[in-house]
């Protein structure tokens, strides 16, 4: 009886933060959301709960660390029916804070918080989406930041890209980047090996891999049809695409088009990213627009050399002849002349990748991102009064 009243007082006086966010669909803000609720779990001074509208393949993985879990059906865009949802959701369990992840869930979360009395809102803007060029759309996002205490911008250009785009105020936003558990990248090469068995992968081929949603963000497209070039000069070369999305019959017939059907090979979705990143030898990113994608932290935690699209804030994680190459966006011949760069020539691949592993442990660590976190909540908090809610000695 006496331990069940400790563990009532310590529930009670611990805080407690909820997460809205639009899906959990594989993606790297769904990613970040599920390693920040693990590391916020740990310690005992936040009691987490989680709110979604679109289930996916996160679901389980997210449950399995142990928060409250509630689907918040959505008709739309804008959704009244989703906004009462949230309140009502609210209402039942009162958080301290509100953390809202993704357009609809930012755009509904932050009025539900602040119509329920919320004391603590935050949003963190995970894009540089091209819906914001939307004069109208851009002005109402920008207007619910009003009702938000703090935006978290996981990279530079994602903090500028508010500002210009939405009218967010430069004190409202702090940078905290995308952040991946390392250690999950470690002794890796086994795994990394029958991963390649699995699909039929001579050892001794050059594996290219590109791990994305298959949406027109990440233009894989322009991938495929830099294929072509690699294969000329290195008919060996294998390419790997893991992930699903709208666009797969599209690339799928694509491939086939391209003579690639032999040479490309569409994994959908695995849960399994620390083998695929080791059997790879290059990781590639095509995208047309980014925020900070947690795939290619993923491939320098996994000591791969990255040949990536400099757009948004790609250029914040892969340092161009250091930890990768960039490339612009949309040009298959460039894309292609630095992946064939980089798989001729061994020693190039060897630096690339151990200074990107390098670079992930010094700014890209999970422990950092919950930590800064963390502290972003506890400012915040205090300036309502709220920080006593459990001492901070006692969840060490």
């Amino acid at each position: 009886m006496l331990r069940m009243c400790r563990e009532s007082e310590q529930a009670m006086r611990q805080i407690h933060v909820l997460h809205v966010i639009d899906g959990l669909n594989v993606g790297g803000a769904e990613i970040s959301l599920r390693d920040l609720v693990q590391g916020l779990l740990q310690g005992g001074r936040y009691r987490v709960s989680v709110c979604y509208s679109t289930p996916g393949p996160l679901v389980a993985e997210m449950a399995a660390l142990g928060p409250p879990m509630v689907r918040l059906p959505r008709l739309a865009r804008v959704d009244p029916l989703l906004l009462l949802r949230m309140c009502q959701a609210i209402r039942r369990d009162p958080p301290h804070i509100v953390h809202t992840h993704l357009f609809k869930s930012d755009f509904h979360g932050r009025v539900a918080a602040r119509l329920c009395g919320v004391p603590v809102v935050v949003s963190t803007l995970q894009n540089c989406d091209g819906w914001a060029d939307n004069p109208l759309l851009g002005r109402i996002y920008g207007f619910t930041a009003r009702f938000a205490d703090r935006l978290i911008a996981v990279s530079n250009e994602v903090r500028d890209f508010a500002m210009t785009h939405t009218r967010v105020a430069p004190d409202k936003l702090r940078v905290i980047p995308n952040s991946v558990a390392l250690q999950r990248f470690v002794d890796q090469e086994e795994a990394g090996r029958a991963l390649r068995r699995e699909f039929g992968i001579a050892e001794g081929a050059p594996l290219l891999g590109i791990i994305a949603r298959l949406a027109p963000q990440k233009d894989h497209l322009t991938l495929l049809e830099a294929a072509v070039r690699i294969r000329s000069a290195l008919p060996e070369a294998r390419f790997l695409i893991v992930g699903d999305g709208p666009l797969r019959k599209t690339l799928v017939t694509r491939a086939c088009e391209l003579g690639l059907d032999q040479a490309v090979i569409f994994c959908g979705l695995r849960n399994d990213i620390p083998a695929a990143m080791a059997a790879l030898d290059l990781l590639v990113l095509s995208s047309r627009w980014e925020g900070l994608p947690v795939a290619l932290v993923e491939g320098m935690a996994a000591a791969r050399p990255v040949v990536a699209t400099a757009v948004g804030g790609v250029p914040d994680v892969v340092l161009h002849g250091s930890t990768g190459l960039l490339v612009p966006p949309g040009d298959p011949a460039a894309l292609a002349h630095a992946c064939i760069q980089v798989l001729t020539d061994p020693d190039l691949r060897a630096r690339l990748g151990h200074a990107g592993r390098a670079r992930a442990e010094a700014h890209f660590s999970l422990d950092a991102m919950v930590r800064q976190t963390s502290q972003l909540y506890e400012e915040l908090l205090s300036r309502r009064g709220l920080s006593h809610a459990i001492p901070v000695s006692s969840a060490s």
